[in-house]
């Protein structure tokens, strides 16, 4: 709100006080402009300012400014500072400022920008690194076949081919997801203010490489700590209006190992039936550690609403081969920014 009421600062409305700026209407003071008192009746003068105030009773004295240090009330002129504010916030502006549920949180990304992104640094590397494991397995069993080594050229083969297959996956899902965080950001907006990624691969494949190890490692009890791991980078990569630093993450791993478990056995139990409740269980725990200037965000958890953008993903996305994915992708990251405030 601005200081001095309903305009910038300075007192009254509009700035500068009273009505119009300068004081009183017209402005000069008293009307008409000039500061003049009425003509007399009958006559005899005209509207120029005479030394008084307010006439007495029986006459004498003018409706001009009365002169300095005037005893009694004073005269019919404007207040030399104008209506200032009146006490408390301006009608019609009680929370004005503060954007409510789906307000503080704009996703406008759109599948079909996301899906070129996907089959170029997601689904073609994959394909390639899977056909070089084939080649290699090819060649070992070739080799094995004529030289009859009891499957060892056979073993070494597909190891080699197996490391190459891996290496590729892991590098087709570092440059995608590293891809996806800049459409995702590009395509957001917090409280108002454009967003950018900053993030390398080479900096996201340091983060992403260990979160996998550890969490192989740990048989997937890892997973929260990699969450977090990875979302205080991400966030650490983001520019909020060009600006570094403004956007932090908060949460606790510990916190949330609780809920990862149950969740994951839930969703398993129940053939997938509970995962919208799980996910809106992760939408909550990551917008709620989720900081602007030190302001913090509140998701407002609706599985039930979720669960036909969720269902509607799945089918799609199996029916089409996931060609359908980019899209279902961004109608959930839009969901869930409309429930963010």
């Amino acid at each position: 709100m601005n200081p001095g009421g309903y305009g910038g600062g300075g007192g009254g409305y509009p700035p500068g006080g009273g009505y119009p700026p300068g004081g009183g209407y017209p402005p000069g003071g008293g009307y008409p402009p000039g500061g003049g008192g009425m003509p007399p009746a009958g006559g005899g003068g005209g509207w120029g300012p005479p030394p008084g105030g307010a006439p007495p009773p029986g006459g004498g004295g003018g409706w001009g400014q009365p002169p300095a240090g005037a005893p009694g009330m004073g005269a019919y002129a404007p207040p030399q500072a104008g209506y200032g504010p009146p006490p408390g916030p301006p009608m019609g502006m009680m929370g004005a400022g503060v954007p409510g549920i789906g307000q503080r949180v704009v996703f406008n990304g759109d599948g079909g920008k996301l899906f070129g992104t996907y089959l170029l640094f997601a689904v073609v590397p994959m394909i390639v690194a899977y056909f070089i494991m084939g080649i290699f397995y090819g060649i070992g069993m070739a080799i094995e076949s004529a030289a009859r080594t009891g499957g060892v050229i056979m073993l070494l083969f597909s190891l080699v081919g197996g490391l190459i297959m891996f290496a590729g996956i892991l590098a087709a899902s570092v440059m995608f997801a590293n891809k996806f965080y800049g459409f995702y950001f590009e395509a957001l907006q917090l409280d108002g203010q454009p967003c950018q990624y900053t993030g390398t691969p080479q900096e996201l494949a340091k983060v992403m490489v260990i979160n996998a190890l550890l969490t192989t490692v740990t048989c997937g009890i890892y997973t929260p700590w990699a969450i977090v791991k990875t979302k205080e980078f991400v966030d650490s990569k983001v520019l909020v209006a060009g600006q570094p630093g403004r956007l932090t993450f908060h949460g606790d791993p510990a916190s949330l190992l609780g809920t990862y478990i149950l969740g994951m056995i839930l969703v398993y139990c129940t053939l997938g039936i509970y995962g919208p409740w799980f996910a809106n269980n992760i939408f909550a725990f990551m917008w709620e550690n989720t900081k602007l200037d030190g302001r913090a965000y509140q998701f407002r958890k609706d599985p039930g609403g979720f669960f036909g953008t969720y269902l509607l993903t799945l089918i799609l996305s199996a029916v089409t081969c996931n060609i359908y994915y980019p899209w279902g992708i961004c109608t959930i990251l839009k969901w869930e920014a409309e429930r963010v405030a």
